[in-house]
Formats: C-alpha cells, structure tokens, sequence
C-alpha cells in the first residue's frame, strides 16, 4: 500500500467536485434555471435541449432580469438575492436560495447569460466577461458541451434520447406546480410540448401528463389545517397505475420524494384499487415556510416538517372521504329506472359538494369516524353473530324449499329487525351471488366479497378490544429486516390489540390479539410478513386478510334466510366495496335488461 500525503485541492478541481452534488445531468441544469425563471417572476418560459442537453440547454424567461453588477458576480460561489442572512432560511418563498446552480453549471460546461432589467440595457456574461447586448425582457441562459471538462462525470451520461426523457420530465414536474405560467419545451429544434397559463391545477396536470382516460374521471380535492393547505388532483377509482410514477408530491412548488406523504395518499385510497393497483394523485401542499426545511439536499430533493402526524392524517382523511363518497354515490343508482344507467362523474361533482371541479373536504375528527352516518363505527348496528352468515349446516338440496321456519331462523330473524328490508330478495345464483330488486333495479351481491366487508367492519369497529391467548404464538422471523418490519410497527399493532414480544434471536411472542380476530399463529405470520411497505395500513391489511378467510366462499350454499339477512346487510353498508377493492354488487335496470333481449 502507497502512503500519500495530505494535500489542498485546487480550486478547480474543488468547484468541480462541488458542482458534481448540484449538477448531476442535464435534467439538474433544466431543473435549476427553470427555478430561477420563476424566482424571478416569469409568465412564460421556454426550455430548448439539443442532444439530450449534454450538446446544448438554453432557458428563456420574461422576468424581472438581472443588472450589470448582478451578472457580474452571479456566477460566483453562494451568491444569491433569494437570501442574506441565516434567519431568512426560516421564511424561504423563493425555489432557489443556495447560491450555487450558476456557479456549479459555469465548472461543468461554457455558460452564456443574456439579461436586461428594464429593456433598455441588456448584458452578455461569456467566458467570465460582460458586454453590451440587446435583449427585450428577461433573460436566456445558454449552455453548450456539458461536461466536456469533466470526462469523469460525461462518461455516466445516457444516450441522448435518455437523457432528453429526464429533461422532459423535470420540465412536467416544474410546469405542475405553476400553472399560471406558460411553459414551451423544444428539443433539437422542435417544439415538442406547449403548456399554456390556466387557471386551475386540474387543468395543468391534465394537459401535462395526458393521461389515457376522459377528463371527466379526475377531480380538485383541497384540505387545510393550521400552518397549511393543500389541493390534489385525483383520479376516481377507474384511473388504476401499475405503479407509483404518477404519485407526485408537491411542497412550496418543489416536487419531493418524502415517503410518509406518498403513504398518506396510499391511505387514503386504501380498498379502492385492488390486486396491488395504484392511485393517480399530484399533492401540493402549501405551507409556513417556517415548519418545513428544505436545506437538506443540495438539489432540495428532500424536506422536514416540524409536524408530519397532522399533515399526514388531514391528507389521508381527505383522500379517502372523497373515494368514499365517490364510491357510495357510483354504488347506489337513481331511484327511477329510467336515469339508473345515466350517472357521471360529472353528476357526482354535485353529489361530492363539488364546485367547479373542486371537492372540498369535510374533515374526519376521528380516523374511524363515519361522517355519512353522524355516528362513529363503534354506534353503528351491530352484526349480530359472524356465524349467521356461514353456510347453515342444517341446509341440505333436499330440504331447499321454503319450509317450516325453526327456532334458530327466527332467533336469526329478528337479530337483524334493526336492518332496514326495503328490497325483494330473489335468491341464490350459480353458488356465488345473490340476486334481489330494489328500486326498480336487479343487484347481484357477490357473496363472499358483501360478507367480507361486513366483517372486516367489525372488526375495525372493536379495534383495540383485545383477548389475552392461553398459548402465545410464536413467530418466528429469518431476517434482520423481516425484524425491523415488526418493531417499525409494533406500536400501530398493540393499538389494534395485537400484543408481541420480542425474544431476541428472530422470535417474537404474540400474548393477545383483537377480540374479534381469529386465525391461527401461521395466518398471523404470514399476514405479518407478507405486507409490503406503502400498501396502506398493517391493521387493516391484518384485517383484510382476517375477514376474507372467514367470509363465505364462492360455491358455498346458503339458506334462504341467511342470504336474504347478508343481502339486507349488504345494503346497509357505508361503503360497498370490499377491503380490497372489488365492489360487492353489480346493478342492470330494466332498460338495460330490454336491450339486452333486444326488446324496444
């Protein structure tokens, strides 16, 4: 091994090394003079990149400009007229603020500023030297060869085609956020993207992200507490991702990466997308600058709040009150036959309290509280006996007709007198549905999925009630992480009534559970270690997971008592989709019937 002495960087080499932590690429150089164009008060700004933005970048703005002696230092080390003493990062309302972008771009690449004030003088900065030059308003800055000087960082480059796709996409997420300001994006030469000033982010994240579905599908939602407000744009359960690329937040006007408000969002969507489906949703949060910093990464990537717990509970509350609503006005059709097939989301804005295209939230004050009701879970009607709805053992083909009523069916019976019977129910269909009319309208109740939900309700509803197990169950884990899952959300557990232990060595001991929960120590393990981080919350994937092993299955025979009693619980429900996402029934009117047998 060679001993090498300690030696100073040149200054060079340090500018470079330090310029590598700001600008990265080329998306990093459209990111930070798209920020300075709108610091400076700009209404219109056009992005130009030739060869991915390694050949050239070339941003122009219209706003306020720079003077002469502005220009002459701007390029220097943390020179900036964002901030000027440590107190203002306290009260931060600009994007930019750490002196560095123009400085760190000038150590990678040939940088070229054009820039006038008021029109009547303009300057040119070009190689460290400033001259006279013409220019109407604002302001362009020009970069060529991007690290032609830094082989180092050139050679991790993508392909130009690469590259140009992370510009285009710095350009959306910058054009998101400021939707009164009108952004064009060229790319070698040709105009690729016009996005003009509009008045409200629907429309914005529309015609920016351009996505698949109708217009009609997505909506404005806003919330606000003290401190902060936020509004969201959002699609209605039919707009399902694959994954989470168009989960975007927003704070200030940056797009972060902060895990814990994504979670909020996936909260709040929690049982409307199933099979591991995703919501559409772009956050942005406006807050006092002085309970959020930015001053983390040096491309302000990440954020802190002084109070994470009640941004995180108001966005999720918000979200999800609006996929409930949306969920129960598309659940339950028109009283009349004639519009039943008629609904819109268009109609729904009406139904959401929507005004112009905004869904204005009504705040939960309780995370279990059923707003639509008045009355928290724990006072809605109770389902009397998870047994009720099992397949009753004394049913057999041979005895399927309507028969003398016995001593149990009328005990069962009036057990659910306190559920409305507003419907006429038909019967059983191929082991799986159960048919009725209400309304002018058929519904098919899938069985296992009504009965899931009623389950998984109530098991919400006695959240926290535990019963102490005469043996512990012993989970056993394999890994550290597997582990760190478990501490990371043992208080959440206990809260729920699921008590564990941990013995060191991978093994935990579980002492109680919920007082409704049943399932063996293997379901309990799976359940646990099954759950993947962001799916929403463990508590209700555990009771998910609880109520659809207990529901009635696809081919499982009910009485008729049984099924008729499920049906009338099923349209009792608050919300008639399963923990997962499916829907539990499905509806045709009698129009819909007449065409279908061609009958006009």
């Amino acid at each position: 091994m060679t001993i090498k002495p300690v030696k100073e960087l040149s200054p060079e080499v340090s500018r470079k090394i330090a310029a590598g932590e700001v600008i990265d690429r080329p998306g990093a150089v459209v990111r930070e003079l798209i920020d300075n164009a709108i610091d400076a008060g700009a209404d219109r700004i056009t992005v130009e990149i030739t060869g991915g933005g390694i050949a050239r970048i070339r941003v122009t703005d219209n706003g306020c400009g720079m003077t002469a002696e502005d220009i002459a230092i701007c390029t220097n080390t943390h020179t900036t007229s964002k901030i000027h003493t440590e107190d203002d990062l306290l009260n931060l309302e600009t994007l930019g603020f750490r002196g560095e972008a123009l400085s760190s771009i000038r150590a990678v690449s040939q940088l070229e500023i054009i820039t006038t004030r008021d029109g009547r003088e303009a300057w040119k900065l070009e190689d460290g030297r400033i001259s006279p030059a013409r220019l109407a308003v604002g302001t362009v800055v020009q970069i060529d060869g991007l690290f032609d000087n830094f082989p180092a960082r050139k050679h991790f480059l993508k392909r130009a085609a690469a590259e140009t796709a992370l510009c285009r996409q710095i350009f959306i997420e910058k054009a998101l956020a400021w939707p009164e300001i009108e952004f064009r994006f060229s790319v070698d030469g040709n105009q690729k993207m016009i996005l003009p000033s509009v008045t409200t982010l629907k429309e914005r994240c529309l015609a920016a992200l351009q996505p698949a579905e109708p217009e009609s599908f997505f909506y404005e939602i806003s919330g606000s507490n003290t401190g902060f407000s936020f509004s969201a744009v959002v699609g209605s359960p039919e707009v399902v991702r694959k994954d989470r690329k168009q989960l975007m937040v927003f704070v200030n006007g940056r797009r972060v990466m902060e895990y814990s408000l994504l979670q909020a969002i996936e909260y709040g969507g929690e049982g409307h997308f199933p099979n591991g489906g995703h919501p559409f949703c772009c956050l942005f949060i406006s807050i006092n600058p002085a309970q959020v910093d930015f001053n983390i990464h040096p491309a302000k990537k990440e954020v802190r709040f002084r109070d994470p717990g009640i941004l995180h509970h108001e966005i999720s509350s918000t979200i999800k009150n609006f996929y409930h609503r949306y969920t129960i006005k598309m659940m339950n059709p028109p009283h009349s036959s004639e519009t039943a097939f008629q609904e819109s989301p268009e109609n729904i804005q009406q139904e959401l309290d929507i005004a112009g295209g905004s869904f204005i939230s009504t705040r939960d004050p309780a995370p279990h509280y059923n707003s639509f009701s008045g009355r928290s879970w724990s006072e809605q009607p109770r389902f009397p006996d998870t047994a009720a709805y099992k397949p009753a053992d004394y049913y057999r083909k041979e005895n399927a007709g309507d028969g003398p009523i016995r001593k149990e069916d009328e005990q069962n019976s009036r057990a659910f007198s306190d559920i409305p019977q507003d419907f006429r129910f038909l019967g059983q269909v191929l082991g799986t549905f159960i048919a009725a009319e209400k309304d002018g309208i058929l519904y098919l109740i899938d069985q296992h999925a009504a009965h899931e939900r009623i389950l998984y309700n109530e098991l919400m509803a006695d959240s926290g009630k535990t019963q102490d197990l005469l043996i512990p169950y012993r989970i056993e884990t394999h890994s550290d992480s597997e582990d760190a899952h478990i501490s990371a959300n043992c208080e959440q557990l206990a809260e729920a009534g699921f008590i564990l232990n941990n013995e060191g060595d991978g093994i935990w001991q579980v002492t109680a559970v919920p007082l409704r929960w049943t399932g063996t120590e293997k379901d309990l393990r799976d359940a646990l270690l099954d759950f993947s981080a962001g799916a929403g919350s463990l508590v209700s994937h555990l009771y998910a997971t609880a109520a659809c092993r207990a529901a009635c299955k696809d081919g499982d025979i009910l009485d008729p008592l049984t099924a008729r009693n499920l049906a009338a619980r099923t349209f009792s429900l608050p919300e008639p989709v399963c923990p997962h996402g499916r829907p539990v029934w499905i509806t045709i009117d009698r129009e819909e019937l007449f065409r279908r047998v061609k009958r006009t």
